[in-house]
C-alpha cells in the first residue's frame, strides 16, 4: 500500500473532520430515539429462569461484576492491580504538557460513575454543547465511558480542557491531540512520577481527588449510589466545595447533602457560583 501524501493526508483529516460532528449527531439521536423491545427483553428473562440454576442472590452484584470485567478487557475501565498505590506529588511537583496558561483559568472538574442513566447521558450531551469556549477550562481524568465521550465533544467544540493523567507523564503527544495542543486549548497534567507507568483503580481514584481539588467548582454527571464517585462528592460537599449535580433521582442523595441540581441548559456562570 502506497504512503499517502501529505496532501492526501490532509484531505483525509478534513474529511473526518466534516463528517465527526455529523456522526456526533447520529449518534445522539439514536440515542434519543431508542425504543426498548420489551417482548425481547421478556423472552430473554424467561429463557433464563428456566435454564439459570437457582440462586439465593438477585443476581445483580455477579452481572455488574461480569460487566466490570468485559470493560476492563476492552480498555474502558483502567485495569485492576493489586498494589500500593503511589502518592501524587503538590502542584508544584506535577509535569505538564500543552498549554500551561490553562490553569489560571476557572475550572470545572467532571466526574461520572462507570454506570450512567441513559437521560442523564442526553444531559451530559446537550450541557457539553451549551458550554462557550469562554475564559473556562473543563478539567477531568476522562476514565468513564461518559466522561470519555464529554472529552470528544469537548475538543470537537474546541473547548478548553485539562487532561489529569492517573499515571506519569507521555513520552510523546498522541497524533489526535497534537492539533489541540498546537491551538492552546488542551494542557495534559502528569500529578504522579514516571515510575506509575498504567492506569489503576487506585491511581484513577487519586486523580479525581486532585482534579477536585484544583478545580474551582465540579459537576458530577451521575453518582451510582455506594460508588467512590458519591463518597468523593458528599465528601466535596462536606469540605464546602460548590459541586453541581444534574437534577435527577439518580443523584438524590448529593442533591440532598448540598449540591446545585442543574439543567442541561443552565448557564455555565452558575456552575461556578450560585445564580438567583
Amino acid at each position: 500500500m502506497k504512503r499517502l501524501t501529505r496532501d492526501q493526508q490532509k484531505a483525509v483529516l478534513d474529511q473526518w473532520n466534516r463528517a465527526g460532528p455529523e456522526l456526533e449527531r447520529f449518534r445522539y439521536e439514536e440515542l434519543r430515539n431508542w425504543v426498548y423491545d420489551w417482548k425481547v427483553v421478556d423472552a430473554l428473562l424467561e429463557i433464563g429462569a428456566r435454564t439459570a440454576k437457582p440462586t439465593t442472590s438477585s443476581g445483580l452484584v455477579e452481572l455488574q461484576r461480569l460487566f466490570m470485567k468485559g470493560a476492563r478487557r476492552q480498555g474502558l475501565l483502567p485495569a485492576e492491580v493489586r498494589e500500593a498505590s503511589p502518592a501524587y506529588g503538590s502542584t508544584d511537583a506535577m509535569r505538564t504538557l500543552g498549554n500551561a496558561e490553562l490553569l489560571k483559568r476557572r475550572k470545572l472538574a467532571l466526574l461520572c460513575s462507570v454506570k450512567c442513566p441513559g437521560k442523564l447521558i442526553l444531559d451530559a450531551y446537550d450541557f457539553c454543547r451549551h458550554l462557550q469556549a469562554d475564559s473556562s477550562a473543563v478539567i477531568s481524568g476522562f476514565h468513564s465511558p461518559m466522561e470519555q465521550e464529554c472529552w470528544h465533544i469537548l475538543l470537537r467544540r474546541s473547548h478548553a480542557v485539562i487532561w489529569c493523567l492517573a499515571r506519569g507523564m507521555l513520552a510523546r503527544v498522541p497524533p489526535d491531540l497534537r492539533q489541540p495542543v498546537a491551538d492552546g486549548r488542551l494542557l495534559i497534567l502528569a500529578p504522579f512520577p514516571d515510575t506509575v507507568r498504567r492506569a489503576t483503580l487506585a491511581t484513577s481514584a487519586q486523580c479525581n481527588r486532585f482534579v477536585a481539588d484544583l478545580a474551582d467548582a465540579v459537576l458530577v454527571v451521575h453518582a451510582a449510589q455506594g460508588s467512590k464517585t458519591e463518597a468523593l462528592g458528599l465528601e466535596l460537599l462536606a469540605a464546602g466545595k460548590h459541586l453541581c449535580t444534574f437534577d435527577h433521582a439518580a443523584n438524590a442523595a448529593l442533591i440532598q447533602a448540598g449540591a446545585r441540581g442543574i439543567t442541561p441548559d443552565t448557564d455555565a456562570a452558575c456552575v461556578f457560583r450560585p445564580c438567583g
